[in-house]
């Protein structure tokens, strides 16, 4: 049987616990990356959605997190509706623009894109309009969740360069990596904190 895994905030501080017992606290105010490392893939679901459920954290899974039956264009204009305590429709065309040129895509692709529905896109096309969104809307915590699992080391490597233009957008905002512990993945520079969860901690 799992234990059960809450988060909360207090203050300037997110902590997360394992039934009674507090595995991780992260600042929220100093920006950087941080790790948490997971034994099986049950328990990380589990940390993700308590995390998920704190205010404050957004969530980008590995497959971007985009509704599929909408198109990309009504992703994100769902989104920066949601996030924005203004209206200003030229402003948010103009941001999102600027955000998807910074995450590597031209006019012409973002053009294109525009009318697909993201489920006939692939993962990391996908993963990088999501990450996008986040990055017009920064959270207090973003969460990365499981990002690598498939990805060949080059890809994972390039996701990993693309991640660092979040810190420079949003350089007090903190981002978490959840990953599942494995020997294969990629170090993760100017990584603030580690921590592992180890199976024991996961299951009674």
């Amino acid at each position: 049987m799992s234990n059960e895994f809450t988060a909360s905030i207090e203050g300037r501080e997110l902590s997360l616990a394992a039934g009674e017992v507090r595995q991780m606290t992260l600042p929220l105010d100093q920006g950087g990356r941080h790790r948490l490392v997971i034994a099986d893939s049950a328990s990380a679901g589990q940390v993700v959605e308590a995390l998920e459920s704190c205010p404050g954290v957004g969530v980008l899974p590995a497959d971007g997190g985009l509704l599929g039956a909408l198109t990309v264009a009504d992703n994100f204009a769902l989104a920066l509706r949601y996030g924005s305590e203004f209206d200003d429709p030229l402003r948010d065309e103009l941001d999102l623009a600027a955000a998807l040129e910074l995450c590597g895509l031209t006019a012409e692709r973002v053009a294109m894109l525009g009318r697909v529905q993201p489920m006939n896109l692939d993962r990391i096309e996908r993963w990088t309009l999501g990450f996008a969104r986040w990055l017009l809307r920064p959270p207090e915590l973003l969460v990365i969740d499981r990002l690598f699992g498939g990805l060949a080391r080059r890809q994972a490597n390039a996701l990993i360069a693309l991640e660092m233009i979040y810190h420079r957008r949003h350089p007090f905002r903190t981002v978490l990596f959840v990953d599942l512990d494995s020997h294969e993945l990629p170090e993760l520079p100017e990584c603030r904190s580690l921590t592992r969860l180890a199976e024991s901690q996961c299951h009674y």
